[in-house]
């Protein structure tokens, strides 16, 4: 049992609780009150901490994990090069199954206990395998959406002769492996559709494609194995061959299942025809404000549709809610401003944010029935945060210790699915010098690989699929 915390429910019935009481039984919430008297539970003194549930991450690429700050100038161009092209193939399996485990608790060291993980690495079985079980060992909740992108069949030394005809077959249509793959992940890890980690799908990239079939042939194949999402990027770019929504529309295959990422150059109309299907939309603000785009929470929201976050790629920014949960504060605040500059308009309130990084996140996603408030008879998906350190103490208002003075070294305790994976500071379990020696000898071998392979045919080949111009 918590006792005497500051608990935001963010389930939008109940009322905040300056101090309040928390009882886990199992993996649920079993009370919630201004004070509860229980004998023979474990407590846990939370004096002086505010609770709220945990963070919903609904985009990331958790593979990229052993990337962190390979690069910080990118464009868009250079991150498909670089990752999409050149890094990716550099991985062994353990080198995945690492990045996996250690993403999945960088994710839970900061408070995020739901994850989705587009993993676009498939590159053999042993590797898909090893992203599965790194993925399922770390204990966060998720989706697993298996990747079904064609990464470049290139080893690392290989003749760079071999590399264009290669490069044609990137983005070409789902292939036979993938599918006998794809269903066997399926059923050897996530048979369960109510499991703590469901299955899920990441789209080839379709909006590069300069036809609607071969989507459509891949979407009608994914939904057969029921996936619990279908992860798609859509509108990173203005100038993108296919549009992809408008043609699932026209077709009548837009669906709740999907789960569309970015849509920074999305139209209203489209937005429209995302929410008349019951689709959602994560946003990952950092990353989009990088490769110049505005995020698209703001006309999203607005138009009554389901914004979430993710965090995308640890490549260029920390793995935290906190970072997104600033940067769209912030944006959001801003666009309002532009849009009449002679009017003062109120700021957007901490509060709001918050609910896309949890309780929206997680409908998002399709299990805000169990998870994204803190509700009796909910799972017990939380983060308890310290108030007391320099910098933020004293708290006036715990909305805005969590979303804008929080960061990862406050989240003192996380439970997921009624077990505690961090306390007082620390997740449990982990000889992290251990760990930071894994990290730095697979890093050591993923350079070495990638120097081997060459830049310009990839960059080539990118460049044309998005028709993208680079100037700096």
């Amino acid at each position: 049992m918590f006792k005497g915390a500051t608990i935001l429910t963010m389930d939008g019935k109940s009322a905040d609780m300056p101090a309040g009481d928390l009882l886990v039984e199992g993996d649920r919430i079993a009370a919630i009150a201004p004070e509860l008297a229980v004998d023979d539970a474990e407590v846990i003194d939370s004096t002086g901490m505010v609770m709220c549930p945990g963070f919903v991450d609904t985009h990331r690429h958790t593979w990229q994990t052993p990337l962190h700050g390979v690069r910080t100038d990118w464009n868009l161009l250079d991150y498909m090069t670089y990752i999409r092209g050149m890094y990716c193939v550099s991985y062994e399996p353990e080198d995945a199954e690492l990045a996996n485990w250690v993403g999945a608790l960088e994710a839970l060291d900061s408070g995020i206990t739901t994850l989705v993980d587009h993993s676009h690495l498939q590159l053999s079985a042993a590797h898909s395998d090893a992203l599965a079980d790194g993925f399922l060992r770390s204990g966060i909740r998720g989706i697993y959406c298996y990747g079904t992108y064609r990464n470049l069949a290139y080893q690392p030394g290989q003749p760079a002769q071999d590399l264009p005809g290669l490069l044609r077959e990137v983005n070409g249509p789902l292939n036979a492996w993938h599918k006998r793959n794809a269903t066997r992940i399926r059923e050897k890890y996530f048979p369960d559709d109510s499991a703590r980690v469901r299955f899920g799908i990441a789209s080839r990239e379709f909006e590069t494609l300069p036809e609607s079939a071969s989507m459509l042939k891949e979407l009608r194949w994914a939904r057969s194995l029921q996936p619990a999402r279908i992860s798609i990027h859509v509108g990173m770019s203005a100038r993108e061959p296919l549009n992809v929504i408008r043609e699932l529309h026209k077709v009548g295959e837009m669906g709740s299942d999907l789960l569309f990422i970015h849509g920074n150059h999305l139209a209203d109309e489209e937005l429209q025809m995302t929410i008349d299907a019951g689709a959602s939309i994560s946003s990952a603000i950092e990353i989009e404000m990088t490769y110049g785009a505005f995020p698209v929470v703001d006309r999203f929201t607005a138009m009554g549709g389901q914004s979430s976050l993710g965090i995308d790629a640890t490549i260029d920014f920390g793995g935290d809610m906190f970072g997104q949960m600033r940067a769209l504060l912030n944006v959001w605040r801003l666009e309002r401003s532009l849009k009449n500059p002679r009017k003062m308009t109120r700021k957007v309130h901490q509060k709001k944010v918050l609910e896309i990084a949890t309780v929206r996140g997680a409908e998002a996603i399709g299990l805000g029935g169990i998870t994204g408030s803190l509700a009796v008879g909910k799972k017990a998906d939380l983060l308890l945060l310290r108030t007391d350190a320099l910098g933020l103490a004293p708290m006036w208002d715990p909305y805005a210790a969590i979303v804008s003075y929080g960061q990862s070294s406050l989240v003192d305790t996380v439970m997921v699915d009624g077990r505690v994976v961090k306390r007082h500071g620390r997740l449990l379990g982990i000889d992290w010098p251990t760990v930071r020696a894994s990290l730095g000898r697979s890093k050591d071998n993923i350079r070495r690989r990638f120097s081997l392979i060459p830049e310009q045919p990839i960059r080539a080949r990118w460049a044309q699929g998005f028709r993208i111009d680079i100037t700096d």
